[in-house]
Formats: structure tokens, C-alpha cells, sequence
């Protein structure tokens, strides 16, 4: 699926984290040209200010994990990371955060373009996450798949039958197969209690 990058930011809301007054006054500036409106912060993030944000920015120098409300490389948000120092243990850390997109901060000039792939990452790992939970879906409804074909085979007598009747429902009821042979299941369930 092919999604078409975000250009215009103006209205949203990042916060800066960062220690230092000069880099985060520079992060600031920036953010107002492209009207984002910039809250910066020097210390960790409460869940609460974090609700209000669009997108953070942070400085990977100082970053740690105990700085986000969320479990480690899950933010709900895109993340810039800040890049100073550039030191293996910092970049690490910043990947295993799953940062969207970094800006050294000698280059604060190009936050457009950091902020055009931070969404763009974004988007697509939100993507692949669903799209990863749909395949766990349909694999954890693959054995109700085979017992609703087991199900249907007295009426069928035959297992290639009872598939095409599950697939005819699933098509008419404009559901998964997992799908219909849950609701299949479920039903046959209710009247073996209403039987009773």
C-alpha cells in the first residue's frame, strides 16, 4: 500500500526533550518557521504531556528508557532523535527506542525533511503491525477453520463440501473464513445450550 508523505505540519504539536537551553531554543525556532508548535522539556515525559504531542524530538545524547511513559520502541508517536555525539552506545540506544528519523543538531535546518520521514516511518510501522496481527489472526483461526469443516461434514458428507458451504457463508456474511467458522462454531454453540 502506498501511502503519500505528509508536507505541511503547521498545527502540530512536538515536544523537545533536551537539557540543554541553547539546542532546544534552536530546535524551537525551527519548529515555529514550519508552524509546529514546539513544547520543550528538560526532564522525563508524563503520560499526560505526552497525550498532547503530535510528535517528540528528542536528544538521543541524554535520551533513556525511563524518559517515555510507553514500553520501550513503542511510542505513539513519531520520534526524531537529535543527533550530537554520534556514539555507538547512544545510536543503539535510539534504534532500540525504533527513533523515526534523526537530525544532527548541526543540521536543525533540515527538521522538514526529518519530519516528512519520522510520519512516513511511522505510518509504515503502524502498517506492518496490523498487518502482522491480521496474519496471527488468521493463522490462530485456521483450527476453527478444520472443525467447522468437521462440523459440517454429517450434513455434506464430504470434507471439499463442507469447505465450499463454509466459503459460501463466509462469502454471504462478507467475512474472513476464520471468521465464519467462529460464527459457525459460536452458533452451533448457542443452540447446544438452548438445546439443553
Amino acid at each position: 500500500m502506498k501511502s503519500s508523505p505528509l508536507h505541511n505540519f503547521a498545527g502540530l504539536t512536538a515536544i523537545v526533550l533536551h537539557r540543554s537551553e541553547e539546542p532546544m531554543r534552536k530546535v524551537v525556532e525551527v519548529c515555529d518557521r514550519l508552524g509546529v508548535r514546539a513544547l520543550p522539556r528538560t526532564g522525563d515525559l508524563t503520560a499526560e504531556v505526552a497525550r498532547t504531542a503530535d510528535l517528540i524530538i528528542v536528544d538521543i545524547d541524554t535520551g533513556h528508557d525511563e524518559q517515555f511513559p510507553w514500553p520501550v520502541g513503542d511510542a505513539p508517536v513519531p520520534l526524531i532523535g537529535l543527533v550530537g555525539s554520534e556514539s555507538p552506545g547512544r545510536l543503539a540506544w535510539a534504534l532500540g527506542q525504533q527513533v523515526d528519523a534523526y537530525l544532527p543538531i548541526s543540521a536543525l535546518g533540515n527538521l522538514f525533511s526529518a519530519l516528512v520521514i519520522a510520519h512516513e516511518t511511522f505510518a509504515r510501522k503502524g502498517n506492518r503491525a496490523r498487518y502482522e496481527h491480521e496474519i496471527a489472526r488468521q493463522r490462530a483461526g485456521r483450527l476453527d477453520v478444520i472443525r467447522a469443516v468437521l462440523r459440517l461434514m454429517p450434513e455434506c458428507r464430504d470434507e471439499a463440501l463442507a469447505l465450499k458451504q463454509l466459503r459460501t457463508m463466509a462469502m454471504v456474511e462478507q467475512i474472513t473464513l476464520e471468521d465464519a467458522a467462529a460464527l459457525l462454531l459460536s452458533e452451533n454453540q448457542v443452540k447446544r445450550v438452548d438445546g439443553q
